[in-house]
């Protein structure tokens, strides 16, 4: 066989295999693609985590500044608490509302819109507690003038009053005017004879004006004569108290009593005691005398009997 001296034609081209590399690359680039923008999605992801997480950080540190300002507020003034019961409720409410949107991620503005609303309430609580103050001080300054106004008006009345008792105390005090004791002898026929004799006196006649007196009770009253020996023995008819007075809280015998209607007015009273025996002579001497009436000492005298 003869050698030809021609050359070989090239082989034809395979279009199935053509098309199946360039479906290979196509899914490549495809895969590609999507591979970077997953790796695009992730980074984004964290990203919006890492700020989420940031931004939660941020507004909890705001709420707690906002709660600790409200905090500290209250705990300076824990007596205005029961008027601002209405507030604290509000303010709390809120409080749980933000952090609960704090806690799912909520949408930062809508979280920073109710931090404002909250702050604002906080301010207003701030406003009202000031202005408490303000008017508690104000009350607290008129309540200490108020007192001071009525415990000077308490001393004034006190005084007022003790000078008034004391008035009363003096308007109401009996006088024994031109009080005089003189001594006598009773004779059988019944008159009286003056005399200092020691041997001789048998009577002792008291004599004075009770004073007139508009401010006590009127009706009867009793006076008391208490007369003195110059011993200082009280000339009495018995030692117990039957014959006896009660003065300043002391129980005094007394040598006679009479009773009298006192009508407020100015009156001439007697009174007289009788030597009971004339076995004895009376005691030569000063004699002292002394008046009381409602308790009161409303005069007093003596006289002298010679041997």
């Amino acid at each position: 066989m003869a050698l030809s001296n021609e050359k070989q034609a090239p082989a034809a081209a395979n279009p199935k295999k053509d098309g199946k590399i360039k479906i290979l690359y196509l899914a490549i680039v495809v895969l590609a693609i999507a591979l970077a923008f997953m790796i695009f999605k992730n980074q984004k992801n964290v990203m919006e985590k890492n700020e989420s997480f940031t931004q939660g950080v941020q507004l909890k540190g705001e709420l707690d500044r906002v709660m600790d300002e409200y905090t500290a507020i209250k705990m300076e003034n824990q007596d205005l608490l029961g008027q601002m019961s209405d507030k604290d409720s509000v303010i709390m409410a809120n409080k749980a509302e933000i952090e609960k949107l704090i806690a799912s991620q909520a949408d930062y503005n809508k979280i920073k819109r109710k931090l404002e609303l909250l702050r604002r309430i906080t301010q207003e609580y701030v406003v009202r507690i000031d202005s408490l103050v303000t008017v508690n001080k104000a009350l607290a300054e008129e309540n200490t003038q108020i007192k001071e106004e009525v415990s000077r008006a308490r001393e004034e009345n006190t005084l007022l009053k003790t000078e008034l008792d004391e008035k009363i105390s003096v308007a109401s005090e009996f006088k024994a005017y031109n009080l005089v004791a003189a001594t006598v002898r009773v004779r059988a026929d019944g008159k009286e004879v003056p005399t200092d004799r020691s041997r001789r006196v048998t009577r002792i006649n008291l004599s004075f004006t009770l004073s007139e007196n508009k401010i006590v009770e009127p009706g009867m009253k009793t006076v008391y004569a208490r007369i003195s020996r110059p011993d200082g023995v009280v000339m009495a008819l018995g030692s117990d108290d039957l014959y006896s007075f009660v003065m300043d809280g002391d129980t005094l015998q007394y040598t006679i009593k009479q009773e009298i209607d006192y009508r407020n007015k100015a009156q001439d009273i007697r009174m007289h005691w009788d030597r009971k025996t004339t076995d004895n002579n009376a005691m030569p001497g000063q004699y002292a005398v002394m008046l009381y009436m409602d308790g009161q000492e409303i005069g007093r005298t003596g006289f002298a009997v010679r041997e």
